[in-house]
């Protein structure tokens, strides 16, 4: 498929998507009129606004199943053959060795690294690995939730799903060698785990870095010989451009980096009219937080290697 024939199928979904619009407003209207006549008759009048009510979701949820019949295999396609065209060849400009899939991280990796908490639900897509100046890496985008029950006043009891990481989780290759874990956690970072464990936590001599994040560490020594005033800067630096609340841990010679700022890459709305420009503008943003954790925090510096 090529682009115009994407924008082709892109048409039909609107189209598809309009119409059902349509049959859901006039079911909408059938049910009020229905709800309306009956009250009524009956004088209760006080009980159509809760049903006008049910009536909307009712409508909204018949409208969701219709679109899922008619379109939700069209925008199966639309979507594979977006990331094809667009994202598949921005991502082979700008890094060597890509590998790139629609499935994620595995749920048992990101356990294993003991810095995530995976609560009640996850999900994993778009991973992408590659190498940029020599540095290795691999990301995805993950979602996390909670699951709450809720009471209300009348003692009824219902499930609530709260997201609690939503964004993104990258490693990278870290050239300075050290012997035990350490995690950077900053204020807002509701998913970490680390912390659960029997791990220390470190105060250290910026006083401004100690309010914005809390570290924890497996070695006090480890933790003041990677997190140099110098490190420490970049660190804030970073999350401040990242604008979202940000958790960086430090395991097996790797950088594991979460960015909590509740969005999903490489992803585009099959129902916003394609413009190749701004595919192309927003497709290069999502590479930049890759490129950018690479330049900022200087992961690519011999001086590292030379340590070892």
């Amino acid at each position: 498929m090529n682009v115009e024939e994407l924008k082709s199928l892109q048409s039909e979904i609107i189209k598809k998507n309009r119409t059902c619009n349509l049959i859901g407003i006039f079911l909408f209207l059938i049910v009020v009129t229905i709800i309306i006549s009956i009250s009524i008759i009956n004088g209760i009048p006080e009980f159509s606004f809760v049903f006008l009510f049910i009536a909307a979701i009712f409508s909204i949820l018949i409208t969701s199943i219709i679109k899922g019949i008619v379109n939700g295999k069209n925008i199966e396609t639309f979507n594979d053959n977006f990331k094809k065209l667009f994202v598949l060849k921005a991502l082979e400009k700008s890094f060597s060795d890509l590998k790139y899939k629609n499935e994620g991280f595995n749920e048992d990796f990101i356990s294993k690294t003991g810095m995530i908490d995976l609560a009640d639900s996850y999900e994993s897509n778009d991973y992408v690995s590659g190498q940029y100046k020599d540095i290795k890496f691999e990301q995805a985008d993950v979602h996390i939730q909670e699951r709450h029950e809720e009471t209300d006043s009348d003692g009824d009891t219902r499930t609530v799903w709260v997201t609690i990481f939503e964004g993104r989780i990258m490693v990278f290759d870290f050239n300075k060698p050290f012997k035990s874990n350490i995690q950077i956690v900053s204020r807002g970072f509701s998913a970490s785990s680390f912390w659960d464990k029997k791990v220390l936590k470190v105060a250290m001599e910026d006083i401004n870095f100690n309010k914005n994040f809390t570290v924890f560490a497996e070695s006090e020594h480890e933790a003041f010989y990677i997190l140099t005033p110098n490190f420490m800067e970049k660190i804030q630096n970073v999350s401040q451009k990242l604008n979202c609340s940000t958790m960086f841990g430090f395991l097996n010679s790797k950088l594991l980096v979460a960015i909590d700022n509740r969005e999903d890459s490489f992803e585009y709305n099959p129902l916003k009219v394609i413009n190749e420009q701004d595919i192309e503008n927003n497709i290069q943003n999502d590479i930049k937080v890759i490129t950018d954790l690479v330049d900022d925090l200087n992961l690519d510096n011999d001086l590292f290697r030379k340590e070892g």
